[in-house]
């Protein structure tokens, strides 16, 4: 905060001031969709932190809003622009116009999805500061490469969710060292904690006895995830003679995901091993009643759940990709293992 604050201080206030606003700073963040997913997430943590007594936050939401997200709505105002698929002319419109109408102060964009319109937006509206987050993925060739790198050069500060994807946008995208500013997702460690009422009461419900050991994953049901080498793992871990229960929770956002797992878990004899369970919103219940969390994605910027699950008092095995060795000591704070190798994962298990 001290940069924005400095950057707009008037020599005769004594309380900082942005154009003729003082607090509280009016910061809009602008994202593709508003669903169950890390950087989405994150984005909510954020903006339900705010201290309302110096930010009013603003979410803009380019799709149809079809869940909330846990976004608390009595303190974060919420505007989706119903945009149209594909390339929508009136995006950079609408947003200047809602910058200009909720005298917004800072915008902040995520990814590429929001970059352009974001930021073509925000310079027509006449926006003081422009923040750009990256999140894990982003162009390396094409003619979005050079867009995203114009673009990013407009931008008052660059953020990005761990050091290894700082460091890579730097380098492939050609931009000057420390270009980018790391910023790691945060977790709420008042909700995330050992909860021993809750783990009884959760395996309760399951049905999974009080010694049995259960090795749980939390995330979207999408091939990122890469749960096809968790069920390999499993399957390597029953022959071996050990008797634990794999939960995978989440949401299915890709139908044919969910059925090519089901029917994976079916020809490897493991139905009675396996389970899936659907998305819920009391994860820090469900996390309690896991003794192992395991992440197996291809990719990832700043996990949120690997901070939930170390929240939650629980040993984290996780591939090597990522901000996951920003978060993971390997053999100290957890384990790591090379990416999509089932036989590391299965000796980490």
């Amino acid at each position: 905060m001290n940069w924005i604050t400095s950057m707009y201080m008037n020599e005769r206030e004594t309380t900082p001031v942005i154009g003729t606003t003082k607090w509280p700073i009016h910061v809009a963040h602008i994202i593709n969709k508003l669903y169950y997913a890390g950087k989405e997430v994150g984005i909510v943590k954020l903006l339900n932190g705010l201290n309302e007594n110096y930010f009013h936050g603003l979410l803009i939401v380019m799709d149809p809003i079809t869940e909330i997200v846990g976004l608390n709505t009595e303190k974060v105002e919420l505007i989706s622009l119903n945009k149209n698929p594909g390339n929508d002319l009136r995006i950079p419109f609408k947003l200047a116009r809602i910058f200009k109408d909720k005298k917004v102060d800072i915008v902040h964009t995520h990814a590429w999805g929001t970059l352009v319109e974001g930021m073509i937006g925000a310079k027509m509206a006449r926006v003081p500061v422009v923040i750009h987050g990256e999140h894990g993925t982003f162009h390396k060739t094409g003619k979005r490469r050079l867009v995203q790198n114009f673009l990013w050069k407009k931008a008052d500060r660059l953020l990005s969710v761990s050091d290894v994807l700082a460091r890579n946008l730097e380098q492939h995208i050609g931009l000057r060292k420390n270009s980018f500013e790391t910023i790691l997702n945060g977790v709420d460690t008042q909700r995330f904690r050992p909860d021993p009422v809750a783990r009884l009461a959760v395996r309760k419900e399951w049905a999974i006895p009080k010694n049995r050991v259960v090795i749980g994953s939390v995330g979207r049901l999408a091939p990122v995830k890469n749960y096809p080498l968790l069920i390999e793992a499993a399957h390597l871990v029953i022959k071996k003679g050990y008797t634990p229960t794999f939960v995978i929770v989440g949401n299915n956002t890709d139908a044919m995901v969910k059925k090519d797992l089901i029917h994976q878990v079916a020809s490897l004899g493991l139905k009675e091993h396996v389970r899936f369970v659907d998305k819920r919103g009391d994860i820090q219940r469900v996390m309690n009643a896991f003794d192992v969390f395991a992440l197996t994605s291809f990719s990832e910027g700043c996990s949120n759940v690997i901070q939930e699950a170390m929240a939650t008092g629980l040993p984290v095995v996780a591939s090597r990709v990522g901000g996951n060795p920003e978060l993971i000591r390997d053999g100290e704070t957890g384990m790591l293992f090379t990416s999509n190798n089932k036989y590391e994962l299965f000796d980490r298990l």
